[in-house]
Order: structure tokens, then sequence, then C-alpha cells
């Protein structure tokens, strides 16, 4: 069954909510509620009593058969035992409805199986079972997790049902309910439906998968030749049988195209369904298949405070997955020239397919207590990296491994512009990281690591752009790689490219402020505003309104107001004159 029992699971779950059950006597047996075929041996041994007659010298078929002269099934001994439907009510309950020492003992109540079911139910991955028991036991398990099914116990409940498609969840008893008088029960009962009984089930039949079990074809004619009239074989079909399959089910399964699935019974079969599906559930959960899956859950995460267990998951499981392959490169030990840097590059781009996306939305959606969230995925993904004592690495190709680092302290930074969140853009440009090479506690501003002027430009250039020159080529390859990740965001490449140099001007004005530099006096890494804006001086653009607004609103300003440069105007025109004094002298070649 095991092979079978993926194929299932992988149906089940990939396309959720389109699966029936059909489910029969045997789905209760564990419970303690007995079979069809059992309740017609009791009922014949009844039937004997009423006679004045014992049938315990034969068998209970035997003295049937010699009686009637005719075979014995469920409908025909009913038929002769009670002759109103009002009476059959009464005569089922006691196979139905426990006993206070059956209640002791935990009898016909809801099995294994039934809350399987329900939780699977529950999950959304059923939506429709047709069941031709009697019992009430499923929907007391639906009601156990919180779910009020829709059931259909008579073809007069149809007209006024919920459609099949905009229901959580219909329950089709096509025989009725035992508590019910209306129940069908008699062999001429259950010869055919009602027309629009069967065309319901026809729906149904028609339109969704389909997983048996507890069922054999053996007694419900009408039911059988309803099945044989579907056309439509959409998705797949699952007939389950225990020990031996009977004819008419397999007769069934050949007509649908369907599959047989021998099992050993239905509490071991659905808890396994159950536990696949949830597996594949869980899969999902810790590795978002795509990025796309991932920026739509974590936008239905972070709008309510009740998912934020979720949302913290979603984020710290793919930066934990990102932290554990930036920590498989190693070894740095090697001269760096186009062919390793351009793989190194490639590699981390991939790495951070997913998690890019993920941190953009979270600036565009967070509330402030999201900022903690931010903060810690690019902490935890420039932590250094330890060299074992007498361990070699070349300086320049260990910078790399900040690469990550450098691609998110961008993302971060464009988005809470284009966001106006300049509050955890400044928390960031305060953030300290620990030393790269040493085992000590030493930490440094995470900016004076990390930004755009940290690679050689001849490397870039070599690895990048195969030796075309240009004045910023780190700046120009975040540029161009992280446009691609905003497009829904900053649709206009103008407004994008004026975004990107007011967050990397930013950068340089907060190193300005807070970093002493250790290259010569007032140094501080530039980008390709230095270039690009000088191209547009004449021209009103975003990124010259932005630094103009800083002179009218002064305190107001919003990045003064949300506490960089100490929230004083002053402090920001001094670092803007000195940051303005040393780019003056930047010769472009």
């Amino acid at each position: 069954m095991n092979n079978l029992l993926t194929s299932i699971a992988f149906s089940v779950y990939s396309n959720k909510g389109v699966y029936a059950l059909m489910l029969g006597s045997g789905i209760s047996r564990s419970s303690g509620i007995p079979t069809g075929w059992e309740i017609v041996l009791d009922l014949i041994r009844k039937l004997a009593v009423l006679n004045n007659e014992n049938c315990d010298d034969t068998n209970e078929v035997n003295w049937f058969i010699e009686k009637y002269n005719e075979d014995p099934d469920y409908s025909t001994i009913l038929s002769k035992v009670a002759l109103q439907s009002t009476e059959r009510v009464n005569l089922l309950k006691s196979y139905f409805e426990s006993t206070e020492g059956e209640r002791e003992n935990n009898l016909k109540e809801p099995t294994i199986a039934h809350k399987a079911i329900a939780q699977l139910i529950k999950g959304g991955y059923i939506k429709v079972v047709i069941t031709t028991n009697f019992d009430r036991l499923l929907e007391n398990a639906l009601r156990e997790v919180g779910i009020e099914p829709q059931v259909i116990r008579h073809v007069d409940d149809i007209n006024g049902a919920m459609p099949l498609v905009h229901s959580e969840f219909t329950l089709i008893k096509v025989n009725g309910d035992y508590l019910d008088s209306r129940f069908l029960n008699t062999k001429q009962e259950l010869s055919d439906y009602h027309l629009t009984l069967k065309e319901y089930i026809l729906r149904v039949l028609n339109e969704y998968g389909l997983i048996t079990c507890g069922w054999s074809a053996k007694w419900d004619t009408g039911l059988v030749n309803t099945i044989r009239q579907s056309e439509n074989f959409r998705f797949s079909s699952f007939w389950s049988y225990v020990g031996t399959c009977e004819p008419e089910l397999n007769d069934l399964s050949t007509y649908r195209k369907g599959n047989l699935v021998e099992i050993s019974n239905a509490d071991t079969f659905f808890t396994e369904l159950k536990e696949r599906v949830e597996a594949l559930s869980k899969m999902e959960n810790n590795h978002p298949l795509n990025a796309q899956i991932a920026v739509e859950r974590l936008k239905k995460y972070i709008v309510k405070d009740e998912n934020k267990i979720l949302l913290y998951d979603l984020l710290h499981q793919e930066q934990e997955s990102v932290h554990k392959k930036i920590h498989l490169i190693n070894d740095f030990n090697f001269q760096p020239n186009a062919q390793n840097v351009q793989k190194l590059i490639k590699y981390y781009e991939s790495s951070l397919e997913i998690l890019l996306p993920l941190t953009l939305n979270t600036v565009v959606w967070a509330k402030p207590e999201h900022e903690v969230l931010i903060i810690d995925i690019i902490y935890r993904l420039t932590e250094p990296r330890y060299f074992v004592t007498g361990q070699s690495w070349n300086s320049e190709s260990a910078k790399f491994h900040y690469l990550p680092g450098l691609l998110l302290l961008y993302t971060i930074g464009i988005a809470a512009i284009k966001t106006s969140k300049f509050s955890v853009l400044n928390k960031i440009f305060h953030l300290k990281i620990a030393e790269m090479y040493t085992e000590d506690t030493n930490r440094n501003l995470l900016i004076e690591k990390i930004n755009g002027r940290m690679f050689e430009d001849d490397l870039i250039h070599s690895a990048l752009y195969n030796n075309q020159q240009y004045f910023t080529p780190t700046s120009k390859w975040l540029c161009s790689i992280l446009y691609e990740y905003f497009k829904l965001h900053i649709p206009n490449k103008f407004e994008f490219d004026d975004t990107f140099d007011v967050f990397e001007y930013l950068l340089s004005l907060n190193y300005s402020h807070l970093v002493k530099s250790q290259i010569y006096e007032n140094w501080s890494p530039y980008g390709q505003y230095q270039w690009r804006q000088r191209r547009l001086r004449n021209q009103n653009t975003l990124f010259k309104e932005f630094f103009e607004s800083a002179d009218i609103e002064k305190e107001k300003w919003l990045p003064i107001k949300q506490g960089m440069f100490d929230s004083s105007y002053n402090i920001y025109s001094e670092t803007n004159k000195k940051l303005f004094d040393f780019l003056s002298k930047i010769h472009l070649h």
C-alpha cells in the first residue's frame, strides 16, 4: 500500500479540496458499531426468535434461506422485522447509540479514522464526503474540531443547501440518518435514488476525485448504478478494501479507471494519509517552494497580530537556510580572479532568491514592532567567518563572505526610503557586528565593513563586466540586480535609480557622521550618485527634491524626525558639508 498511499497523499495535498471520500460501514467498525452484515446476522437471530425458532443449530444464513427461500441481505430482513420507517428507527437505535457501559469503554464514539478525516477536512483537503452510513460519528468528530457540517440526509435537504463549491464541508448521507425516519433501507428503497439526489451525487462523482473506504459496493445497488452513470474522470480514484476485494468494487474501479488499494484497516489508512499530507504541508512551511509563495504567506501573516509566531517562523527558517548556505563556503585562501569571484557572486545571489523579496516585503508592510525582525535578519547574516588558528585566507577574497549582507543592506535601505521608514534604517546604520578574523569581542559598525566601496573596482570589472570600466561598478551591479526585485513596488526605472541614489547618499552621510575614517580624513563610501546626479544636476529629480526638503523642513524632515543624525538638523547640515567637501575632491576617470 505504501507506494499508492504516497500517491494518494500527493494527490490530496496538491489538489486541495478536490477529492471526495466515499465511506461505508467499515469505517465505523472499530467503534463497536457493527457492519451492515453483522446487523444482518443479528436481525436474523431476532427474526428467528419472533418465529419461535432457533437458528443456532445450523447458522443464521442457512436458517433464513430455508425459512424464506431467498438469500438474506440487510434490507430484505429489515423489511420483515419492521414494516414502517418509524419502527425501523427505534429498532436500529441500539446498533448506533451507546449504552452506559459502552460509553465507559469509549465504544460507539468517533474512531481514529473519523478523527483523522476530521483533521483533513479542517485543513481544507476534503470538502465532500458521501457515506452510506446511518451513524453520526463523523459529525461528532467534526464538532470536536470546531466544524459544523452541512449534512444532506434526504433529497429535501438539497434545495436549501449551500452550493458544494461554497460550503466549507458537505456530508451526503445517501441512505439517510438512523434518527430520521425517512432513511432508505429496504432493497426496493435502495435500488434507485430520487432524480434530484442522483444528480447531486453525480455532480460530486464528475467533478471530484474519489477515495473509498469501508464500502464494498455489494449492497448499495442505487449508488453503484449512479457511479456507473458518471462520465468525467478529471481526477484519480482510489478504491480501498480489506482482505479480499469484492468483485463489485473491482468492477467499479475498472470502470472509473481507478486504483485498488489494499489496506489493513480504516484507522491505519486515514492516520497514515493524514500524517503524510501534514508532512508535505510542513515541508512547504519550512521550505517555501518559491519566492512568490513565501511573499504571499508573509503578507498573510504580517497583517494580524495572532500570526506573529507564524511570521517569525517564516522569516527565521529562511534566514537560517541562507545562513547555512553562506557558511558552506569555508575556504577563502585563494587569489580572487574573474572566474572564482563570478562563481561566488552567482552562488550568493541564488542563495538569496527567497530571502531578499521576503525582507523587502517585510520592510514594506512592517509595523514598528516588526523592525526587530528586519534587524535580526541582517545581523544574523553578517556574522563573521572565524578562522581556526593557523588557517590562511586572502583578505580580498574573504570580503565576499559579506556579499549577502551587502545585498540585504541595500534591499532594506531602498525599501525603507520608498516607504519612509527611516527608523529601521537608522537602527541598521548604528548596528555593530563582530570582527571577521578574530575570536575576540571587538565590534564595529556594520556600514564600516559593508558598503558599496568594499570591493576592488578592478576585480568587479573583470568578474562582471569583462573588464569594461565604470566609475562605481559595485553600485552599478547592485542597482541592476535589485531593480528586478523592486519592479512591483517601483516599476519606473528612473524612480528606482533615484531612490537607489538617495539610499547610497544617506549611507555616505551616516558613515561620515558615525565612522571615524581609517583611510583618510572625511573619507566616506560613495556610490553611483556621485556621477549620475552630476549628469542630472539641471533636472528636478527625486534625489534633488528629497535632500532639498531637508533644508526646508529641518527637524521635521523625516530622516531627522525618526532619529538620524541624533535628531538634529544642525548635525545633519554639518555632516552634509563635510561629505560635500570630500566628494568634491573625488576625480572620476
